[in-house]
């Protein structure tokens, strides 16, 4: 049920024109390669804001999630709770947050200000949604075995079982005592102040080119250099 990897790479290449990849950040993480990356991809926290920030990753992003087969991947993870706690344990990642702090650069407005005025960006997408061979897997998707065995585990009794045992998790345990860890907003505070965390403008912006030089100490003078005032005995007055 997966999209042809030559078909994707048509389809991604279709919408990035020669301007739009010079603006696009270019990807530090390679993208999901099948469909339970791609759940994983969009439940975690510190990765799934690319695609809202790179047209060209939101292209591959609708792509997948069309898929009838990434439905059934989605619908097997959301019964169990792992999927839960991996996604929880990346909101509490200060990398959550430079992930989100991209998306304010100005350069996100660029990137899709550019895939708006490509005739390519449109023609990727309609090509995505339109796609024949996508549209019979969907016809012939409730013959899937796929399908019969995501049924049978909504109905399977360690499904619930796992759901029983969560709470006793020690991931769980140590989402809880999070925040009451020092380091904790250090680590969030240390992001917030990285320049790294932001896009290439509002990084620009707050390390400049050309760091300030370090003002000189004043010179204090050294205390055996300076004269003391010492007492002068009274003369005694002439008779």
């Amino acid at each position: 049920m997966n999209m042809h990897p030559l078909y994707l790479g048509a389809v991604l290449a279709a919408c990035c024109g020669t301007a739009l990849a010079d603006a696009a950040a270019p990807a530090s993480e390679p993208m999901p390669a099948n469909n339970t990356e791609w759940v994983g991809y969009l439940s975690d926290f510190t990765r799934n804001a690319e695609m809202l920030v790179d047209p060209r990753k939101f292209v591959g992003a609708l792509s997948a999630v069309t898929e009838p087969g990434f439905v059934i991947a989605a619908l097997n993870a959301m019964m169990d709770p792992n999927l839960y706690m991996k996604s929880m344990a990346t909101l509490a990642d200060p990398k959550a947050y430079e992930n989100y702090a991209r998306t304010m650069d100005p350069v996100m407005a660029m990137n899709w200000t550019q895939a708006m005025l490509d005739p390519k960006f449109y023609e990727a997408v309609t090509t995505v949604m339109t796609d024949p061979g996508k549209m019979m897997r969907w016809m012939m998707a409730p013959l899937d075995p796929q399908v019969v065995g995501a049924l049978l585990n909504a109905l399977n009794p360690n499904t619930y079982a796992k759901w029983a045992a969560a709470p006793m998790d020690p991931r769980l345990v140590n989402m809880a005592v999070t925040p009451f860890n020092p380091n904790w907003y250090g680590a969030w505070a240390g992001t917030m102040a990285n320049p790294r965390s932001y896009g290439p403008t509002v990084g620009a912006f707050m390390q400049p080119a050309y760091p300030a030089m370090p003002m000189p100490a004043a010179p204090m003078p050294n205390p055996m250099l300076v004269p003391y005032p010492f007492p002068v005995m009274p003369t005694p007055a002439m008779r």
